[in-house]
Order: structure tokens, then sequence, then C-alpha cells
């Protein structure tokens, strides 16, 4: 019954009020590939063109995307199968068909917050992006976004490590990274979450596909936080959408001095729920949840790296007030190793040994503690690694005998004449 799904959803000619008509009226894909052609003009508001489209009954793209599904790992759900989020069901136009990269998450029961913005975010909007992601991962809520540069990125960034769950809703097939430079964002939210699209594999993105998106990411949301927006931006069209389906709408004041901020602020004027962290969105869902969601502070300390800044300068928003100049950033890269000489924690003929024996995150992970004993959750901020790695390289750094957990539940660095126990 899959290829008729595939078959309705790829007909050109059909626009997706009509193709919502067509479901509505026979209950099934595979019921209007065989509706014949007196029984299609008993559905009303369909067109010529409608009608006319559906007289092509050949399965050929529908093969095709399957046979890509089967080799891309990509699972399709359509609105008939279980999994398929209620939340979608309920609005005017729902997706017939959604292709998922990774596991699809249970939005039904799960408190999903959309979290979007600007491409052109100013330094700012995209710190503020990161710190709301990954309070709201932290405090046990799902972020979902669009996968866009700027505010979308740095909020499925964050959420990863507050370890959240996360989902990225896409204009283009799930297989198709958009923008480039986000390969390995996608890669760890198909990983840790899942990527969704109407669009089969290999569709490109498209500025029409976007609006359509939209929809889709208001819908699986019980809220939509819009960050950073000026007055024309996608994320009102979200936020739009999240009004029209009955959902709450939340922004973040910005100067407004800020063109990136004007739509924000308009927003708050009217009548959106001013925040300022990510709490103060998850807690209006708590008695939706009982037990799922709690209070945990922190990400205050999470801040932009210096290419995170440098990107922003260069779509023209403003610095914040913490920006390093790149002369003092790059002195600090180049003395970062030497500085750990005057460290009381760890001999730095000691620590010479232990970073001589890891590498990438572990490394990192080790540079830090060389300062000072940190907990698990002191490392994710600092470190900026996603949770689930800051734990995969804690777990195996104590296994090799390199640290210790306390009963503080610190980390501590472990001497030559140390022990675990």
């Amino acid at each position: 019954m899959l290829k008729y799904w595939l078959w309705l959803t790829n007909l050109e000619g059909i626009t997706l009020r009509e193709r919502t008509l067509l479901l509505r009226y026979f209950g099934a894909a595979d019921e209007v590939y065989f509706a014949s052609s007196d029984a299609l003009t008993m559905v009303d508001g369909l067109g010529n063109r409608a009608r006319s489209a559906l007289q092509n009954k050949d399965l050929g793209i529908a093969d095709r995307i399957l046979s890509a599904c089967y080799e891309k790992n990509i699972a399709i759900y359509t609105m008939q199968d279980a999994a398929y989020p209620d939340r979608l069901r309920a609005i005017d136009h729902p997706p017939a068909v959604l292709y998922c990269l990774g596991r699809m998450l249970p939005f039904d029961s799960q408190a999903a917050i959309a979290v979007v913005g600007t491409r052109s975010a100013s330094a700012y909007g995209l710190m503020t992006a990161k710190r709301m992601g990954y309070q709201i991962a932290r405090c046990g809520a799902t972020v979902v976004s669009g996968m866009a540069k700027g505010i979308d990125a740095m909020a499925i960034e964050g959420a990863l490590m507050g370890d959240g769950p996360v989902a990225g809703v896409l204009g283009g097939g799930v297989d198709v990274v958009y923008p480039r430079e986000n390969r390995a964002l996608f890669r760890d939210v198909a990983r840790w979450g899942c990527l969704l699209s109407e669009y089969p594999p290999g569709t490109p993105p498209k500025g029409s596909h976007f609006p359509e998106r939209n929809r889709i990411l208001s819908a699986l949301a019980l809220g939509t936080l819009v960050v950073e927006a000026p007055a024309k931006s996608g994320a009102l069209i979200t936020a739009n959408h999240a009004l029209e389906q009955g959902r709450d709408v939340y922004a973040i004041p910005g100067s407004i001095d800020n063109p990136s901020s004007v739509g924000t602020n308009r927003l708050i004027r009217d009548g959106a729920i001013l925040v300022t962290n990510g709490w103060e969105v998850v807690q209006d869902y708590a008695a939706m949840f009982p037990g799922k969601l709690r209070y945990r502070p922190g990400g205050q300390q999470l801040d932009l790296s210096y290419e995170e800044r440098k990107s922003a300068l260069a779509e023209g928003g403003e610095p914040v007030e913490s920006e390093e100049k790149p002369e003092k950033k790059a002195k600090n890269e180049q003395t970062n190793e030497k500085s750990f000489d005057k460290t009381e924690n760890t001999p730095y003929i000691e620590l010479e040994t232990i970073l001589s024996q890891v590498e990438g995150d572990e490394r990192e992970l080790v540079l830090l503690l060389a300062e000072k004993p940190l907990t698990a959750d002191d490392l994710i901020e600092r470190s900026q690694i996603p949770a689930n790695r800051v734990m995969a390289s804690l777990t195996l750094l104590e296994v090799r005998g390199i640290l210790k957990c306390g009963t503080d539940k610190r980390m501590t660095l472990l001497g030559p004449g140390d022990s675990i126990s």
C-alpha cells in the first residue's frame, strides 16, 4: 500500500489542499489511485488540473523512492501509521507522508518546543539560541528546529549539548544537507534524534518548500520560541502557523536598535510570551508531563566559539561584550598547554604523560580537569561537547584509570601512584 502514498504525494499538478481533500474523501491513497473519473468529480474543490494529473497511474517514481529509502535507511510514515504523530494529523493540511532519517520520536508523549529564528543572526542571537536549546533540553523537553544556519542550528547544537532528544524538519530531502557547513550537525541529529521531511530523498531545498515545512515544525511542538527575527522572517511564518494551530508562541526580547530583533519585539508587543531562559518555556507544560519536566539550571556559561562569532559578524550581526579579538584568541591557543605548568592539581610531567595517551574529546576533557576537579555537567558546559560524547569519554577515561569520580560527583585526574578506589 505504501507505493500508492508515494504515487499520490509525488504527482505534479495537485496542491497540498487538493491532496488533503482527496484523502479526507476516500480515506486512503490506494482508494484514490483506483477511484474512477466519476468518483473524482464528487470531490468538492478538486480542480481540472488535479483530475487530469490523477489519470497518471505510473508507479515508477514510487518504486524509485522506495529503493532510495531502502539504500539510505530512511523510514517512511503515512498518516495511517501508528507512529505518525497525532499532533500532525490534527492540523488542516497534514503531510500525507513523512520521511525519517534516525528514529521517529514519540512527539505526542513529549513536551516538544520549536526553536526558530533568522539565518543572519547577531552574536547575541546565536549565543541565546544555544543557551535556550541547552536549557530546554536539560529541563526534559525536546527541541525541534529547521536546521537552517543561524538560530536554528545553534538551538539544535545547544540541545545536543544538553543531552536532549532533537528533531530537524527540513525543506528538502532528509539526505540533502543544507547548508553544507551543517553536515556534522545533520549527522548528530540523525544519530540522537531524527530528521524529518515530507519531500522524498534527493529533493533539493527550494524557497517554496520552507513555508510548507514551517507548518510541520510548529505542529510537532506544543510551543514555538522565536529567538531573533527581523520584520520579514520565515520564523514569523512559523509563529503564525503555531497560533493558527492553537499552540503557544514565545519570544526573546532584543535590542530596539537591532534590525534582527524587530520581528521578535513585535511578537511580544502583540501578545507573545516574553521569556529569558529555557525553564520559562518548559514550565508551562510541567503539569501535562508529570515527572518528565523539571527545573535544571545551567547554560549561563555557554558561549560562542571565535568561529561562531566571526560567522555572526559576517552576517552583519553585532558583537557581544565578551567577544575576544583575534589576536588575543590566537595567543591563548598558542599558549594553552603551557598554562598548565602552574596548575596545582596535576604536575606538568604527569599531564604530558596523560595527554600522550588521549586524543579528541578525551584530550579536551583532560585539559579541563587539569585545572581543577569538575562534575560531568561542568565539563559539558565548559567544553561545549554534546553530553552523550562527554559521558562516553568520561567512562572510557575512568576505565583506563586516567580519572576517578569522587563522592561529590567531581572528576579528578589520577597520578601514577593514585588508585581509582
